[in-house]
């Protein structure tokens, strides 16, 4: 019997300090609010290229941003910085609507809008359009980009994507860079 009385104190004090060490944690945990709201994210790209040996005609990148959601947190404010550094003239075009839009009113499902971060001309800035999130361990994908250009001399260039969101205000660098260099 005696025993019997021991345990359940020695399990009353053993469920007492456990209370106490939960305590303690949640204490501590609101001091480094990164380690308990910042997300992982995982930016990469997707791509294939089409070059022409005609001179008359554009040779043209396809390509895909995605980001995972890797955390149990809700994104709702997101934002792709692609940055694309070349001497070359090119044209970037692809399923984004602009600031200036006029489409904006017009019943357009766009999932990205593309607005001016920047002085930096290399720069391009997109955030996830109104009353869209990146929800707990899913994808959203910045699809169907194109970066063209004309076939007369040589191209070279690099494209870096960041992902920024409420929780990674200095940006999180995507895990795959595209880097093209077309010799004649």
């Amino acid at each position: 019997m005696n025993n019997i009385i021991e345990l359940k104190e020695r399990l009353a004090e053993l469920n007492n300090q456990t209370n106490n060490f939960v305590d303690e944690f949640k204490k501590l945990l609101p001091m480094n609010p990164r380690h308990q709201l910042s997300p992982s994210l995982l930016g990469y790209f997707t791509h294939s290229i089409n070059v022409t040996t005609e001179k008359k005609e554009e040779s043209i990148l396809f390509g895909g941003f995605h980001i995972k959601n890797l955390s149990a947190n809700t994104i709702n404010d997101l934002y792709l910085c692609l940055r694309i550094d070349t001497v070359n003239q090119y044209d970037f075009s692809g399923k984004f609507r602009s600031e200036s839009s006029s489409l904006k009113s017009q019943a357009m499902e766009v999932t990205w809008e593309r607005f001016n971060n920047s002085d930096d001309e290399k720069e391009l800035w997109f955030r996830l359009g109104e009353d869209k999130q990146l929800n707990p361990f899913e994808k959203i994908s910045f699809p169907d980009f194109h970066l063209t250009w004309e076939n007369k001399d040589p191209f070279s260039c690099s494209i870096v994507g960041f992902v920024y969101s409420e929780y990674e205000k200095d940006g999180v660098p995507s895990s795959n860079t595209i880097n093209l260099k077309i010799q004649k």
